[in-house]
């Protein structure tokens, strides 16, 4: 499986004003948490494949496709955690993947909302089944069900090729979106202190 190539760019920067200002250019905790953020995106932006004994490849090819996408989503937590924009604020509209990711939901239980204790998650997981575009809404459903062992690739079309791809690359979209907001908050705070980037 080969995944795109994902880069943080900035994050040599970040490391470099943090030991140079001795934690004056953002608190030890918000370090912390970017630290175990970058950790997290690290992983997902390299993770290749699951490796199990007595499983079929089209198996570990959606379990591949699931755990990566937990991966990258922990990441987006983490930095939503650390620049005081949670992900589940974020919004991400993808018109082309949200059909493929709807087809991989509606395969869930047969209702796809039917898995989910949070009513909010439920409404807005039925107004993404609807037609709305956000694919967070998906990325974050996704994410319980892998997390709280509801995933199957059988349950959620990971099987076919179509299905893992849909998840790989809503995997890559929520990377993306990371690179972006970090970038974005570096920026920010390199301009409170009237440095450039």
């Amino acid at each position: 499986m080969k995944t795109n190539v994902h880069h943080l760019v900035g994050w040599k920067l970040f490391c470099a004003k943090c030991r140079e200002g001795e934690g004056r250019f953002c608190p030890a905790a918000t370090r912390r948490q970017l630290n175990r953020f970058y950790a997290r995106y690290r992983l997902a932006a390299h993770f290749e494949a699951v490796h199990a004994h007595g499983y079929s490849e089209k198996a570990l090819r959606g379990y591949t496709a699931g755990l990566r996408l937990l991966a990258a989503y922990s990441a987006a937590e983490l930095l939503g955690e650390a620049t005081n924009e949670k992900v589940a604020g974020w919004e991400i509209k993808n018109p082309k993947l949200a059909v493929a990711l709807r087809k991989s939901l509606a395969r869930a239980n047969g209702n796809a909302s039917g898995v989910f204790s949070d009513a909010r998650l439920k409404q807005r997981l039925d107004r993404f089944m609807a037609g709305d575009d956000d694919v967070r809404v998906a990325a974050t459903a996704l994410r319980v069900m892998v997390a709280h062992g509801s995933f199957t690739p059988t349950g959620t079309d990971a099987l076919t090729k179509a299905g893992a791809d849909a998840l790989q690359r809503l995997s890559d979209v929520l990377l993306q979106q990371c690179e972006r907001r970090f970038g974005a908050w570096l920026h920010e705070m390199l301009a409170k202190r009237g440095e450039a980037a």
